[in-house]
């Protein structure tokens, strides 16, 4: 009898332990949300570029409550049905309330969550920059609506100054905050911004003790990276063209340069480069360079303008993924314009060149071979 009894008494507190654990690993949130009642309420996390829901619910009195696991180490998002953008919060294991208002969800309140605190904390100096930045992007236009030049050039090196500064204080924030995974997700949300050397440092500066998804995507970024820097041989993908049928990288290779252009219609920057590469290309194609345009489009038809309208006459490939698109992911590319240069037999010997540094290597590139 004692010992059933104590068989009762030990299954009992084993249940109620596993009871705790598992509600220690959920994080609670109640969303108020204004003038949404008998609406939807969502939370959902990203993955591999998949939207997976966690859970969601319906307003009642003006209140959502939702549940779900707490990894401890990841943001999930809220949205609310019908509409645009959601709110990002960190899903630790206690209790979070939000405040929306729906007409305006980008200015959501957060509070109970130490984590979204230093997130907030950062976000609260590190976007003040870009008022600065607006105001010196205002200050050009401004100045070429009335054609002074000095006054651009002004507001110009200071809009870059300050881009520079906001650089730097992410970086400080990162190196100083090594074993916070606030600091994983923020560089890896602005990972493009550094280049293989730059990053690499930042990484290997994390307390590796502290483990999070973010930390994971900048070590598989490092590692991206690393595989087609300056030195390595290309790595080969095959994309539909735009006009006969799927080509591989590897049947580019063999012209003295060739340069894999990442671009795409909708991109600006990338329209503006266009004039250049085309006069590259047109003085120097009878020289032995070429051009393999790799487009981030989703859409053929704005694609295939856009290559006829920039006068674009080399060859042209596309998965019509947007940043989805598969050669992207093989070689990094989180922003456009970029390229990489390749040598005969398809070695990286350059990346990322525009305007006259692309004429000027290769122009010495092509002169250094004839010789």
């Amino acid at each position: 009898m004692k010992r059933n009894l104590l068989f009762v008494v030990l299954l009992v507190g084993t249940m109620f332990s596993c009871k705790q654990a598992e509600e220690k690993s959920k994080f609670n949130i109640t969303v108020e949300v204004k003038d949404f009642e008998g609406k939807q309420v969502l939370v959902e996390k990203r993955v591999n570029d998949t939207w997976i829901g966690i859970d969601s619910t319906l307003v009642e009195n003006g209140i959502a409550k939702l549940s779900g696991d707490a990894p401890g180490n990841e943001f999930y998002f809220v949205s609310l049905e019908g509409v645009k953008g959601y709110v990002l919060f960190f899903a630790e294991p206690m209790a979070i309330s939000i405040s929306i208002d729906p007409s305006n969800i980008r200015d959501a309140v957060i509070t109970g969550s130490p984590t979204q605190n230093r997130l907030k904390a950062f976000n609260d100096q590190y976007l003040g920059f870009d008022d600065v930045m607006a105001d010196f992007y205002q200050a050009y236009k401004d100045a070429q609506a009335i054609t002074d030049v000095n006054a651009q050039k002004i507001a110009e090196q200071r809009y870059d100054s300050t881009e520079r500064a906001k650089t730097k204080f992410l970086v400080d924030h990162v190196m100083l905050n090594n074993k916070d995974i606030v600091s994983h997700y923020l560089l890896s949300r602005n990972s493009y911004l550094f280049e293989l050397d730059e990053l690499e440092a930042m990484v290997k500066n994390f307390d590796q003790t502290v483990k999070s998804i973010y930390l994971d995507e900048l070590m598989n970024r490092v590692q991206t990276l690393q595989r087609v820097s300056v030195g390595q041989t290309f790595i080969d993908f095959k994309l539909e063209s735009a006009d006969t049928g799927m080509i591989a990288l590897s049947e580019k290779i063999g012209a003295k340069l060739l340069l894999v252009d990442f671009w795409a219609s909708w991109c600006g920057p990338c329209r503006a480069e266009n004039p250049n590469v085309v006069a590259v290309y047109n003085d120097y194609k009878s020289k032995g360079f070429d051009v393999f345009g790799v487009s981030f489009d989703s859409d053929r038809g704005k694609w295939l303008s856009a290559i006829s309208d920039d006068g674009l006459t080399w060859t042209h490939v596309s998965d019509l993924k947007g940043w989805g698109c598969a050669a992207g992911k093989l070689y990094g590319i989180q922003s456009i314009p970029q390229n990489i240069l390749l040598d005969e037999k398809g070695v990286i010997i350059a990346k990322n060149l525009r305007g006259e540094d692309l004429r000027n290597k290769v122009a010495e590139l092509l002169a250094t071979q004839k010789k």
